[in-house]
């Protein structure tokens, strides 16, 4: 089990060169002009719904790493005082809701492109959701250390 434990959290570190991806597509847009965007504005569409897309299973990848772990100081000065992690929470769950109810709109528009966006939309909703998940647990995590001292 500890094997398996340890294989998902080294596939978590797939979450760093997604996310270069996720960036690059972001920039892919800028870089051809905003003369070609005005020109092409389903280009646009495409690039930042394939980007979402890339957030959204960077984020899945992210869920996967140890819970026990904090890495940064003010990460862990977040999870150790309860009210900034309910606030951390609640900023993540209404993101999700966010992306979730935009994404269902993009459904009922008639464009292709906004259906494309409407897809990535719904991608990183669902990897907020396994990442709120993964938030959670590091909250409790802390919270049973800090009722522990």
């Amino acid at each position: 089990m500890k094997n398996i434990k340890k294989l998902f959290h080294r596939l978590s570190y797939l979450q760093y060169p997604l996310v270069l991806i996720a960036f690059i597509l972001l920039i892919k847009p800028l870089v051809k002009g905003f003369d070609y965007l005005s020109s092409n504005p389903e280009y646009l569409f495409d690039a930042y719904s394939n980007a979402l897309i890339f957030f959204g299973v960077t984020l899945s990848f992210s869920a996967l790493q140890d819970p026990t772990q904090t890495s940064l100081r003010f990460e862990k000065k977040i999870w150790e005082n309860p009210k900034k992690a309910k606030v951390y929470l609640s900023i993540t769950l209404i993101t999700t809701f966010i992306f979730f109810a935009s994404g269902l709109l993009g459904f009922i528009m008639s464009g292709s492109s906004q259906r494309e966006f409407a897809y990535g939309s719904i991608v990183l909703a669902i990897g907020l959701l396994g990442y709120l998940k993964f938030q959670i647990e590091v909250f409790e995590i802390h919270k049973e250390k800090a009722s522990s001292k």
